[in-house]
């Protein structure tokens, strides 16, 4: 399994900061930040990129997939069909030019798209389609335990491919979270993606700190 280190401090120094503010326990403020962190991480996971999410990204990875498949094979009729050395069906083709880092169609060195049955390339759209949303079910285990709805694009891949972990010894209360999808540590600054999950939920309870001391503040009446 792939591990990375990540900076709890922010977060950790949120919550210290509004539990005075707030009638909850730690272990609330805990649960509270894991929510807002899975919400946050499902909607920063590929195929989102920066400023595109939710149903946009879906939109998104599905003309990625189209537009690979274009650059490598295009659908024609029986008596078309490509004669070319190295020609292969659908399922072939895309194995072999698929970057295994990237998930990415590499085209390089391919002067012309095959001609492939058009029927075979559409059940092989149909099937990498569906795949959409895979990587971002890894946190589908951990968003069930939460009480986390997320998008049906997302949940329909299951839970099998994340962990969450709750842990009470005496004061002490810790929720772990992990995607286990087998290729995350091949998605290129996936590390920093989950970083700024943690940074923006950090944010979210330090500006709901400050919401609540400046109304206690008006409460009192002092006006500084």
């Amino acid at each position: 399994m792939i591990k990375f280190k990540f900076d709890m401090s922010r977060l950790e120094k949120a919550i210290r900061e509004l539990r005075p503010l707030v009638n909850k326990t730690k272990a609330d403020l805990v649960e509270q930040a894991a929510k807002g962190f899975v919400k946050t991480v499902v909607a920063v996971t590929p195929p989102a990129s920066k400023g595109v999410s939710g149903p946009k990204a879906r939109a998104q990875g599905q003309a990625a997939i189209k537009g690979d498949l274009a650059k490598i094979m295009i659908a024609a009729r029986k008596r078309d069909l490509d004669t070319r050395s190295g020609a292969a069906s659908p399922e072939e083709l895309h194995r072999r030019f698929r970057d295994k880092h990237t998930g990415r169609i590499n085209s390089r060195g391919l002067r012309q798209p095959y001609r492939v049955p058009k029927a075979a390339l559409a059940e092989l759209q149909r099937r990498l389609l569906a795949q959409i949303g895979w990587l971002a079910a890894g946190w589908n285990r951990a968003a069930l335990k939460l009480g986390v709805r997320l998008p049906p694009w997302v949940s329909r891949h299951g839970a099998g491919q994340g962990s969450i972990d709750v842990t009470r010894t005496g004061s002490k209360f810790r929720i772990t979270v992990a995607n286990e999808v087998r290729f995350v540590g091949n998605v290129k600054g996936f590390a920093s993606r989950i970083q700024r999950a943690i940074n923006y939920q950090a944010n979210a309870m330090r500006r709901q700190a400050e919401y609540l001391m400046k109304k206690t503040i008006r409460k009192t009446g002092w006006k500084g």
